[in-house]
């Protein structure tokens, strides 16, 4: 206490100038102390492994240039090289694998589309050729009373008073079952006669003469062809030469 009454008298008893000159230098001491205590706190802080890590501080940027142009020698300033950015690889359309169909949304086939021409007309089969069963002369005899008839069933044709054919007056040739006259050039076939008989029903008896040609259908279902070829015994007795066909 005797020290600091001896330190407040000496203050005292000073000129103004001298009392300012302690007061700056007791303010500098009293800075200059509370910047030390504050430096030992960020000391004590920043210990290794006490916290966590400082980031590193940013590079400085460098600035390099010509002079002024103006011929101020201060160099012109700009900035340094901006980071490029990593290019983002790109697929190409090789790399990218087609994709895969969906069995189920496949569509459904498209059925062939239906022919508009018109389907040809079948071809009837070829009729099978039918062999003759006789073949030769007969005279179908009027006169009297003779059996002068045949039936053409049987090979050879056998005698009957009537039979499948007979006689039926003077130049006239009678069958009860079919007989109808041929017009064509050529003697007919088997078929042609079957064609004729059919679309001639009912006609069974002709008036005849030498070169008449006629089909001639039998009880049995048998078709036969007939010419004329003569007459005799005044003119009743005609001579015919007959064919016979198997039936089919």
């Amino acid at each position: 206490m005797r020290g600091r009454s001896g330190l407040g008298v000496w203050y005292r008893e000073q000129d103004p100038g001298v009392k300012a000159a302690v007061i700056t230098i007791l303010g500098s001491l009293a800075v200059a102390l509370v910047g030390a205590a504050a430096n030992l706190v960020v000391a004590l802080i920043s210990v290794p492994g006490d916290g966590p890590p400082t980031a590193a501080p940013a590079p400085a940027v460098v600035t390099t240039g010509p002079a002024d142009p103006e011929g101020s020698g201060r160099p012109a300033t700009s900035t340094g090289p901006t980071p490029t950015a990593t290019p983002t690889p790109t697929r190409s359309a090789s790399d990218t694998p087609p994709p895969t169909a969906d069995p189920t949304d496949a569509p459904p086939p498209t059925p062939p589309e239906p022919s508009r021409e018109d389907p040809p007309e079948p071809t009837p089969p070829a009729p099978r050729p039918v062999r003759v069963r006789w073949q030769g002369e007969l005279v179908v005899d009027g006169s009297g009373y003779r059996a002068g008839g045949w039936f053409l069933d049987s090979a050879p044709p056998s005698r009957a008073p009537l039979g499948d054919l007979g006689p039926r007056g003077t130049h006239e040739l009678y069958g009860p079952y079919a007989l109808v006259a041929w017009s064509g050039a050529r003697s007919p076939s088997r078929q042609q006669c079957v064609e004729l008989l059919n679309s001639r029903p009912g006609q069974n008896a002709l008036d005849v003469q030498v070169g008449d040609t006629a089909c001639v259908g039998t009880e049995n279902g048998r078709v036969a062809r007939l010419t004329v070829t003569g007459f005799s015994d005044p003119d009743r007795q005609i001579t015919v030469a007959v064919t016979v066909w198997e039936r089919p």
